[in-house]
């Protein structure tokens, strides 16, 4: 899996030196990097309006006592696009772009999910994971006359 990335690390730049240089080629060097910077500047504005709405939610949710696990998620993803959108190139845009999109990120969210589920040992079933079963009794102090209920001494 690691030589994977690598080899995505690697071949990405080499990819979007094509795509620029073919796009010059095409529709000429100024229409490429106005093309390149609208992009850019397009998905900064969705960015914004998106973290906004994630940041609100969050809230709204530990407001309620909630853990706000998606939009934690959705939060990250959207750091994701930022970084995708900042770098030059046509597909770190559309990537950037595609996670801008919240049916994307579910959808990722879902998949993530199901695979980490499956993943973790006593979980991924309907009971939820192991029961552990204990017994307990409970040890008060007794007071100097031999009374249980704790006279003030710990």
């Amino acid at each position: 899996m690691a030589w994977l990335v690598l080899l995505g690390v690697i071949s990405l730049p080499v990819i979007e030196i094509a795509l620029f240089v073919k796009s010059a080629q095409v529709i000429g060097v100024v229409p490429t990097v106005a093309v390149a910077v609208a992009a850019g500047m397009g998905g900064i504005v969705l960015l914004r309006r998106q973290g906004v709405g994630v940041l609100w939610r969050a809230q709204a949710q530990l407001a309620r006592g909630e853990l706000p696990v998606a939009e934690a998620f959705d939060g990250l993803c959207l750091a994701m696009a930022g970084l995708m959108l900042v770098l030059p190139g046509f597909v770190t845009d559309v990537i950037g772009v595609l996670l801008l999109l919240p049916p994307v990120r579910a959808g990722l969210r879902w998949m993530l999910g199901r695979r980490f589920r499956a993943a973790m040992p006593g979980r991924g079933k309907a009971d939820g994971g192991r029961v552990i079963e204990v017994e307990y009794h409970l040890v008060r102090d007794r007071d100097d006359d031999g009374r249980g209920g704790g006279g003030g001494r710990n």
